[in-house]
């Protein structure tokens, strides 16, 4: 599913206007942040209840410095693997772009690493402070645009 076509679903999709109005702002930054990743779809590990499998990492020199990721996976067997033997997991495909949109209202999580495939390198971190600030600055940029006038013949 291309990314336009995304975006489209989650304004579609989102639940009142202020809602999708606020996703129309943002979206070129959305869109501008997935195409910069491998993939459009990916895939999420989590339970039978629809809650993403989230992950804890401590820092190599400090341990004490830690947070909290969900991995984003580039194909099924990839979010498959370490999870075959558990029934009450299973790995579901979100769109990239509402990957990006959800991370906004997951306080408890700091990052989405969207994985590449395997032999393919590491992954691409998107934390969620960063993507705060550069929507921030978006809107603030937005609101900062003076008025076009009313009375244009």
């Amino acid at each position: 599913m291309d990314i336009e076509k995304q975006i489209q679903i989650l304004i579609d999709d989102a639940p009142d206007q202020t809602t999708g109005q606020a996703i129309m702002l943002v979206a070129p930054l959305l869109k501008e942040i997935a195409e910069q990743l491998p993939q459009e779809i990916y895939y999420v590990v989590q339970s039978l209840g629809q809650g993403w499998v989230m992950t804890t990492l401590r820092g190599r020199q400090d341990p004490k410095a830690t947070k909290t990721v969900v991995y984003a996976y580039s194909s099924l067997a990839a979010a498959a693997v370490g999870q075959a033997d558990n029934p009450q997991m299973m790995a579901l495909p979100h769109p990239s772009t509402h990957l990006l949109f959800q991370l906004l209202s997951l306080k408890r999580v700091d990052s989405i690493i969207f994985m590449q495939e395997k032999g393919q390198g590491q992954g691409v971190e998107v934390p969620r402070t960063m993507l705060e600030q550069v929507m921030r600055a978006q809107l603030k940029q937005l609101a900062e645009q003076p008025e076009p006038p009313t009375d244009i013949a």
